[in-house]
């Protein structure tokens, strides 16, 4: 089970923000402090922002924050919004089922099982559970410019 580095970093803009929740951050600040393009990140937010997870503030003094408290957010709710599929292999995607050993083959329920167990697993948390085991991080200035 893997998630793509689209969700790890959706997860990660949403601990950020939650780490702090009595400012708002810029897309520039967060990408500078994970390292991470700025303008892929720009594409996480607008995703974050129309799923309900994150709301963006225009203008001077704007910037982006929590659109519900931590312990509203589900990790299961943001992995299952960032992710295209969860196809674990081939034959879970009808257009690509070439295998031989479909008909007579049990992994795929196997898979099926710990798919659905690991969804489960991540359902049972939420932000704010995760902020639990998080160090909170330096932040810059509240009037830095970005």
């Amino acid at each position: 089970m893997q998630i793509t580095s689209y969700t790890d970093y959706a997860l990660r803009v949403l601990i950020y923000l939650a780490s702090s929740p009595e400012r708002q951050a810029t897309i520039t600040e967060i990408s500078e402090f994970f390292n991470i393009s700025r303008n892929h990140l720009v594409k996480v937010v607008h995703q974050l922002g129309g799923k309900g997870f994150v709301k963006t503030t225009r203008g001077k003094g704007g910037g982006l924050s929590l659109q519900r408290a931590p312990e509203m957010i589900s990790i299961g709710e943001v992995v299952r919004s960032m992710e295209n599929h969860f196809n674990w292999v081939e034959c879970f995607d009808p257009a690509q089922q070439r295998c031989r050993l479909l008909p007579a083959c049990g992994l795929k329920h196997l898979l099926a099982r710990a798919g659905n167990a690991y969804l489960q697993t991540l359902d049972s948390a939420t932000l704010a559970d995760v902020l639990l085991h998080t160090v909170t991080h330096e932040l810059p200035p509240k009037d830095r410019q970005s």
